[in-house]
Order: C-alpha cells, then sequence, then structure tokens
C-alpha cells in the first residue's frame, strides 16, 4: 500500500512541507472550537442539528428608576460606621452608631476612696473610605436601647442622648496608622455614673442596661467641601471596649482597670443620615420618562428599580428552551463621582410586600449569579437564566427587580448606572431555542 502522506511529501518541497504542518497545527484547535457545543446552561443537551436554532435576543424594553429607602435595619451589627461622605453626585452621608455596654465581670466592686487615673474608648479599626479628618465625640444616651425592639437606622436620634458629650476627640489626621483609636472619656462623668453603683445593679448586665442605658457615638462636625472620611470598625474585636484605670488612695497599690464590653448581647444599632438636598434631584418614579442614569448610594442611601417592561411578551413565543439571560449594566463615567468610590459588586433580589427574597439564580449558585464589577469592560454582569424561565413558565409573576450595593449596610461606596434609555443602555442578552 502507498504512503498517501509520503507520496504527498514527495512532490513538495521541504520547506513549504514545514509550513503547511505547522498551519495545519494552528488552524486544528480552531476548527474543533468551531464545533464544539455552545458554552451556556443546556448547551451540552442540544443537538448538532439544532446549534443553528440557536438565537439570541437583546430587543427588550427596560426601564430603570432611583428610589430612597425608608425604613432600614442595621441592628446586631459586626461593624461600627463612624465618619461621613460628600460629593456632588450624592450629597452628603453621616453614620454613627448607639450602643449598650456590658460588665466585663459581674458583681465588680471598686472599693472606697477611688481615684481614677484615666478613662478611654477602644474602637479597632477595620478598614475607610478616604482619609479625611473628623471629629469624634461620645454620648449617654437618654433612653434605653430594647431586645425585642425594632429601630430604623434612617429615623432621628436627636431625643435619644443627653446633649453634653462625655468624651471627645478630633482624628487629624487618619491615616490607618493607628489600628486602635482611642477616645478620652470624662472622669467626672465615670465618677458620678460608673463609681458608686449598688450591688444589685453591678450584679447582672440586665440591671446594668437600666442604670446605664449606652453611648451615642458621632461625628461631630460637616465638611465643607466634598471630601470623604468614613471609617468601619470591628465591633466583636477584643480591643473595642471601654475601660477605666483607677486605684484606691487609701491602698499603695498601682492602677487597676474595669472593662465595660461591647459584644453581641448588646443592643445596638447603626445610624445614617443622607441628603441629597444640595444636589440634583436623583430620585424619580415610575410614572415619569426614565433618565439616561440611575444612583445606587450605600449606607442605605438610594437603591435602583428595574422593571423588564415586555418579557411578558415572550410568552407568545413559547414553548423555547431559555440557555442562559444575562443582564448587562454599564457604569457611566461621572466626573463628579470619585473614582475611589466604585461599587465592587451589587446585588438584584426580588420584594413581595415589604420582604426581600434573592433570586433562584443567586441561591443555586451566588458565583455564576454575578454582580461583580469587571473593570476592563465596565459593567456589571447578572445570570438571571432561572429567573426569566420562572416568568415565562408561570412559576413567578413579578417582573420587576431592586438593585443596590451588596454591602449596602455597612459600606458607603456609590455608583452612577446607565439605564434603559441610556445610548448605551442596560441590556437583557437572552440566548436560547425555539422547541
Amino acid at each position: 500500500m502507498i504512503n498517501s502522506f509520503s507520496l504527498f511529501t514527495k512532490h513538495v518541497k521541504p520547506i513549504r512541507l514545514l509550513k503547511f504542518i505547522v498551519l495545519s497545527l494552528f488552524v486544528s484547535p480552531l476548527l474543533w472550537q468551531c464545533i464544539s457545543p455552545p458554552d451556556f446552561l443546556g448547551g451540552d443537551l442540544v443537538t448538532a442539528g439544532d446549534l443553528y436554532n440557536v438565537r439570541i435576543d437583546t430587543n427588550f424594553r427596560l426601564s430603570a428608576y432611583t428610589l430612597p429607602y425608608d425604613t432600614v435595619s442595621t441592628m446586631a451589627f459586626k461593624e461600627a460606621a463612624l465618619g461621613e461622605t460628600f460629593d456632588m453626585v450624592f450629597g452628603r452621608t453621616r453614620a454613627s452608631f448607639l450602643t449598650q455596654l456590658n460588665l466585663g465581670k459581674l458583681k465588680h466592686s471598686y472599693g472606697d476612696s477611688v481615684q481614677i487615673d484615666s478613662v478611654f474608648l477602644y474602637l479597632k479599626l477595620k478598614e475607610q473610605l478616604g482619609n479625611q479628618p473628623i471629629k469624634i465625640g461620645i454620648y449617654e444616651l437618654s433612653d434605653s436601647l430594647a431586645h425585642d425592639s425594632t429601630y430604623n437606622a434612617l429615623a432621628l436620634v436627636d431625643n435619644f442622648y443627653h446633649p453634653v458629650p462625655i468624651g471627645s476627640r478630633s482624628v487629624n489626621p487618619y491615616n490607618g496608622d493607628e489600628s486602635i483609636l482611642k477616645i478620652a472619656i470624662s472622669k467626672s462623668w465615670v465618677d458620678s455614673t460608673l463609681i458608686n453603683v449598688d450591688s444589685v445593679t453591678m450584679s447582672d448586665n440586665k440591671y446594668f442596661t437600666k442604670h446605664l442605658y449606652g453611648i451615642y457615638v458621632k461625628t461631630e462636625e460637616e465638611f465643607s467641601s466634598p471630601a470623604k472620611g468614613m471609617y468601619y470598625f470591628d465591633y466583636y474585636a477584643e480591643q473595642s471596649k471601654l475601660v477605666v484605670y483607677y486605684r484606691n488612695k487609701d491602698q499603695d497599690t498601682a492602677s487597676m482597670s474595669f472593662t465595660y464590653l461591647m459584644n453581641n448581647a448588646c443592643v445596638r444599632y447603626n445610624h445614617y443620615q443622607h441628603d441629597f438636598s444640595m444636589v440634583s434631584n436623583i430620585f424619580n418614579d415610575t410614572i415619569n420618562p426614565q433618565e439616561s442614569n440611575f444612583y445606587l448610594k450605600g449606607l442605605n442611601g438610594s437603591r435602583g428599580i428595574i422593571m423588564l417592561e415586555d418579557i411578558r411578551n415572550w410568552l407568545d413565543s413559547m414553548p423555547v428552551a431559555i440557555h442562559k439571560a444575562e443582564l448587562r449594566i454599564e457604569r457611566e463615567d461621572n466626573p463628579s463621582l470619585p473614582s475611589d468610590s466604585i461599587v465592587e459588586r451589587l446585588f438584584m433580589y426580588r420584594m413581595v410586600g415589604n420582604k426581600y427574597y434573592a433570586l433562584t439564580d443567586f441561591n443555586t449558585n451566588s458565583e455564576v449569579f454575578g454582580g461583580k464589577y469587571i473593570k476592563s469592560k465596565n459593567y456589571y454582569s447578572f445570570n438571571i437564566t432561572f429567573y426569566i424561565q420562572e416568568i415565562l413558565t408561570g412559576g413567578n409573576p413579578d417582573k420587576v427587580l431592586y438593585i443596590e450595593p451588596y454591602y449596602t449596610h455597612t459600606r458607603a461606596n456609590s455608583v452612577v448606572l446607565r439605564s434603559g434609555s441610556h445610548e448605551r443602555r442596560m441590556k437583557l442578552i437572552l440566548t436560547y431555542t425555539k422547541l
């Protein structure tokens, strides 16, 4: 039998043969990719003959609007937020927190003739946004915090604390070198409030928290120009506490200490104030035409609502197999918004009444669900395949989605997004096969 390759090489010059072999090795993988199964959900179930029937549709009408929050719970937080952000897109946001203090040890007694050396509130820094100097004030609460109550993080707290501070500190500048923030507390306040306490009050925290309701930690001064100085403290850290250093006058002893704890048993909540009055109105309703952008602000400042206007018209096309449904939202480069305010990840969900519900896609696989910022392409991408399939099969009649920063309860970052009316509009990209 004549070897066909030998016959071929006999009539081809060696140089040309070498070029042919190299070209074949390069082209073969490309040809294989052309006939590989499609890269989408259910692609391996599509027969070779049906590959030509796989279609992509992006002609969906989408609307997006900016909405404020009204009631938000930040109780039992792990991180205390403190500081301010101010820019010409979202205006001013300020964060503070209220918390109980628990006894570090039950039945403690300071003894007689107590001399207070010093008192400090310690806060363990975890993260920060910007490094603008801030002034911090500590106040005693004038009303109790109850375990069985729910506190709105956006409601006013003006009448919830005594107006005279019991401690303060100017942090100027705060550049991250100091990992433990140390704030001096008034010795006279400690002497009148914490020292001469009866034994019953010191025997149990349920009695002590009726004696001392807690403290309010807030910033004292507003920024006069755009800046960021938002700090996040690890509430559970061993270093986060209030410590009294003291000695007894009638004893020749070294200074002793007693600790008041901030821990999971303490009722607490972060408090947020948002002032959008000095910037253009970013909020709009779902009746008037949508703007070209919509706005998301952390610390529960603002969120977005996305309406899939005509998705249910697809019921006329049923039955279809949805292989992938991608919602792609581009980020708007707004020069008035600092670049380091970017939101690294967004979260999308449904609402029924006042209850939040994660999408099936998120519950199935949160990583595949997406929502992370893709810097190289300047957009966020969500895989909402199951959600769209549920709408089309009648399992979920809702066609309204809510979107917000993933860590909106604990981070102040913000982002401007392009809506359905932008020239580079948000898109729903549907890959499907007609059955």
